[in-house]
């Protein structure tokens, strides 16, 4: 709801123009009668709601008010107030601020006292409203009186921006995990809040538009598409009156807004009960009228949404009231807004991060998000105790949940930015209301971001391996391609989606496949090779590696074009061309452009694909198990993957192991693998001669080539159990010392492959003759905007458009 009002807080506090002091309301040598009156900064939760209730209808018919909550007076930053306590008046001449108050402008200090919060369309100045003013204190019978604090949200009714999500790419499931289910010709979709267990059985908890209905399959985003993974139960809410939920409180008729429901989940060994982006969940924090107080207006909270991903909020308010229907009032628990990252630290004008949240993020579960460690400033408060800090989990932090989203308000603020404020239930209240219990100890031992080794760690570590003025510049840039050991270790450090800024070396799963904006681009991240052509001769893998001259886009295209003509597969994948491609962008940047920014981005994406190439299920037609076979002639060959026997195929244990073996194995002990990775590039690697984008594409097939003598497709099908859990599977291959040393040697060769394209690139850009004023880090909004809004920026070409371009030919 947002208020016409021009208001000072001197005037809201003391009445019109004359000035009383803050803390007592009393005028200046007035003597004060026993008892005392009662203090603003006295009145309780329970005073704000008897207050608001009985201004109710009145605020109801300003036509201006679209809504109230309770919480603590809100001060604009730029007024005198917003840095000094009451205790230090304002200095004459220092200016009163007339300018709109906003949940984005405005902050919570200490002496920020009780108030409820009127929410207006618009804002206006006092004189102007006549009888459609805000009472700027509302009086109830029994003396009590209680502040108004007048904030402008207008409505944003044009339609939000697109989501970068969803992002995930493991088929490790868990919280923050997008969902959608498919109803009466319309799609729904929301986030997976967490695991919970109700009457023996494993439910994934959700809002209730994804699990409404009974029996209809709902898919979750894994590895990038929908997939299967349960179906509706017919157990949901949508909403509970406030006297039910908070007796003490009354509210008969005020309904909380809950809307959840549960999925039943078809295998429980497909999930973790951690938090995907979080972590473990700890604690569940039990709302009631003895725990919710005024003091969690403020509180620093962290989620993971399904469209939007990491986002950092703060509560802004309490029990937000945004409708009437019928005589009944409906509500939320909390109200959260973007986090203004100053830390009662008075900074000034701090950045706030907008949109904040995103369609399809409903679901998300809300954390309380203490710091990891205590901050230098915190060490002062030593008097009231140590200061809050996460606790630590397995391999991630422990961060205790407090609510779970089901909508969002969306704004328009003054100066044009649009943002937008998460609505959220108590997840007490869910849970006591659907009988379930949040399943905390399921699964552990991931961090908070699973599967990123391949692709982080070998980014990082080939920065490590160069020389001369190319190693100053990718050092530089070291932080904007990959993560360091100690941070994938621990877990804790990695935020895709923080400020829109995804690590170069993972963009084209998190950005390029995740959002669709390429649709291309997943075949860009396999190559299919190892099966022999149509015609029973030599597979494709065979022949680039006897004869270079096979690298070529029209022999691919024939190899790919004979398996359609028959109707079978594999499908084409263009993994090797993909880095041919980008290898000569890179020289390009240098050569034609001296675009050194551009070489650097185009360095950091080739990182993954030279990851992905030194994985054996990237360039196998059995990247997820043995599939379902068809002869022609006296070979077989595997079913197209568009066939309805491929996609059940895709929904059996046997076909996950791309992801236990790329992903989970990897974390059974992060730590030794990283080190054998480092142990592996102390030994001398392959030569590498390289001159040209066909040069390159001919080092990835020999990479390829080498990765799959180390250790064949069939090799960890066979090791592998698939009546096991996700976790025990992993467990299984990482005990297999064949497998673990073959995984370590390939990651190690593909960091070596990694370092030489980069520094051929270099050399024949001629990198050496660049200004040195172009070798510096270049910072996240300066490459941000190149891999999200450039299409001509490395596009994603299919095999097609690669042959006929005639530039893929030796």
């Amino acid at each position: 709801m947002a208020v016409k009002a021009t208001v000072s807080i001197a005037q809201v506090q003391s009445g019109r123009g004359k000035r009383m002091p803050l803390e007592t309301r009393h005028p200046a040598g007035q003597v004060q009668t026993f008892p005392p009156r009662r203090n603003y900064a006295s009145l309780s939760i329970k005073d704000l709601l008897d207050a608001r209730e009985a201004y109710h209808v009145y605020l109801s018919t300003v036509e201006n008010v679209i809504a109230t909550a309770i919480g603590r007076y809100y001060i604009h930053e730029d007024d005198w107030y917003a840095e000094h306590p009451p205790d230090r008046p304002r200095p004459k001449g220092f200016p009163r601020v007339h300018k709109p108050r906003t949940l984005a402008n405005s902050v919570i200090r200490p002496w920020s006292w009780p108030a409820v919060l009127v929410f207006v369309q618009e804002w206006a100045s006092l004189q102007n409203l006549g009888e459609n003013a805000i009472p700027r204190t509302l009086y109830l019978p029994d003396g009590r009186m209680a502040p108004t604090c007048i904030i402008e949200a207008t409505r944003d009714e044009v339609p939000p921006p697109p989501a970068f999500g969803p992002f995930h790419t493991s088929s490790l499931l868990g919280g923050g995990y997008s969902c959608l289910r498919d109803h009466q010709g319309e799609q729904s979709t929301g986030t997976f809040a967490c695991l919970v267990r109700k009457g023996g059985s494993y439910y994934a908890l959700t809002n209730r538009h994804v699990a409404g209905g009974d029996g209809e399959t709902v898919r979750a985003y894994i590895r990038n598409q929908y997939e299967p993974i349960g179906k509706t139960s017919g157990f949901a809410v949508d909403r509970a009156s406030m006297a039910t939920l908070f007796p003490a409180w009354g509210g008969e008729r005020t309904l909380l807004t809950l809307d959840a429901g549960l999925i039943r989940i078809d295998d429980i060994n497909d999930w973790t009960s951690q938090a995907f982006g979080i972590g473990e969940i700890g604690e569940l924090y039990d709302a009631t009228e003895h725990s919710v107080t005024l003091d969690m207006i403020g509180s620093p909270v962290r989620a993971f949404g399904g469209s939007t991903g990491v986002v950092e909020g703060e509560i802004r308010a309490l029990f937000f009231r945004y409708e009437s229907v019928g005589g009944y009032e409906h509500a939320t628990d909390v109200l959260i807004g973007p986090r203004r990252n100053d830390n009662h630290a008075r900074i000034k004008n701090p950045p706030v991060e907008h949109p904040f949240t995103h369609p399809g993020d409903s679901g998300t579960l809300w954390f309380y998000d203490p710091p990891s460690h205590p901050r230098p400033d915190d060490q002062a408060d030593a008097d009231f105790g140590p200061p809050p800090v996460a606790e630590r989990g397995l391999r991630a932090r422990r961060l205790r949940p407090i609510a779970m989203q089901w909508g969002g308000q969306r704004v328009a603020l003054p100066d044009g930015t649009k943002s937008a404020y998460a609505l959220g239930t108590f997840l007490s209240s869910v849970c006591r209301v659907l009988d379930v219990e949040v399943l905390r100890d399921w699964s552990l031992g991931h961090d908070e971001y699973w599967g990123k080794i391949g692709h982080f760690a070998v980014g990082w570590k080939a920065c490590d391996r160069l020389s001369g003025t190319l190693s100053d510049l990718m050092l530089a840039n070291q932080a904007r391609i990959g993560f360091p050991d100690e941070t994938i270790t621990q877990g804790k450090a990695f935020r895709v989606g923080r400020d829109g800024f995804v690590p170069l070396a993972d963009v084209p799963d998190y950005v390029w496949v995740a959002s669709k904006v390429r649709p291309d681009e997943p075949i860009q991240h396999f190559a299919d090779i190892d099966i022999y052509d149509i015609n029973g001769g030599p597979s494709l893998l065979d022949q680039c590696v006897a004869d270079p001259k096979n690298v070529a886009a029209s022999v691919w295209k024939a190899y790919f074009d004979g398996f359609a003509a028959k109707g079978v597969g594999p499908e084409e994948g263009v993994l090797v061309l993909r880095v041919w491609q980008i290898w000569e962008a890179m020289v390009a940047y240098l050569k034609k452009d001296r675009d050194v920014m551009r070489f650097v981005a185009a360095a950091g994406v080739l990182a993954h694909y030279v990851g992905d190439a030194s994985q054996p299920l990237h360039c196998s037609y059995m990247h997820h198990g043995i599939p379902p076979m068809v002869k022609v002639g006296s070979r077989k060959y595997p079913v197209p993957r568009d066939s309805e026997e491929f996609k059940a195929f895709k929904k059996t244990a046997e076909a996950k192991i791309h992801g236990v073996y790329e992903e989970t194995m990897l974390e059974v002990d992060t730590a030794t693998a990283l080190t054998d990775i480092d142990q592996a590039l102390k030994g001398s690697g392959p030569k590498i001669e390289i001159e040209s984008g066909h040069d390159a594409a001919i080092a990835v097939i020999q990479l390829m080539s080498r990765s799959q003598k180390r250790l064949a497709p069939k090799t960890i099908i066979n090791a592998d159990d698939p009546t096991l859990g996700p976790k025990a599977r992993a467990q299984a291959l990482w005990k297999n010392t064949k497998i673990r040393d073959a995984t370590t040697l390939s990651l190690a060769d593909s960091v070596r492959v990694l370092a030489a394209l980069w520094s051929s690139a270099w050399d024949e850009g001629g990198g050496g003759t660049l200004a040195k004023k172009n070798i510096r880090e270049y910072a996240e909004d300066e490459l941000e905007p190149i891999y999200r809004k450039e299409k001509a920026f490395v596009p994603s070409l299919s095999l097609d458009e690669m042959a006929k371009s005639g530039d893929f030919e030796p």
